[in-house]
């Protein structure tokens, strides 16, 4: 940051979100392995994804809230920005109710197919989001 401004520059939101994106992306890796062991049954591992989730929940929802703050500092000001940042709040939106549904079917079903049909369709989401953004929003070039 500038001496003195407590506002970060462009390239220090890009760099921040990019280093979110490389955490979010180590806590699907050990979402999608517990998901897998999960089908099994076993107690401990359902907890334990169980957690996960809820971390990861907790992880998303704070990087999504800093993106559509941040998001206006990293995109000129038009009407294509907005059209932009509203495409990104829906797929925000769609994000954290896929991750509720997801957390719903666990607890009322602790596992099953659907659960592992859901966490994949929630962590493939969370994943082409995060890739789009890269590319889109993180380039540097807006």
């Amino acid at each position: 940051m500038e001496s003195g401004s407590d506002t970060p520059t462009a390239d220090e939101i890009r760099q921040r979100i990019r280093s979110e994106h490389y955490r979010i992306s180590e806590q699907l890796s050990r979402v999608d392995a517990l998901t897998e062991e999960a089908r099994g049954g076993n107690p401990a591992t359902i907890i334990a994804l169980r957690q996960q989730l809820q971390a990861l929940g907790a992880t998303l929802l704070d990087h999504l809230h800093y993106e559509e703050y941040s998001l206006p500092s990293l995109t000129r000001q038009s009407d294509a920005a907005e059209d932009v940042a509203e495409v990104m709040r829906r797929e925000h939106r769609a994000q954290r109710e896929l991750l509720d549904r997801v957390i719903r079917d666990l607890d009322e079903t602790a596992v099953g197919e659907k659960l592992v049909v859901g966490v994949r369709e929630l962590t493939r989401a969370i994943r082409d989001d995060m890739e789009h953004e890269e590319r889109e929003l993180l380039s540097g070039t807006n």
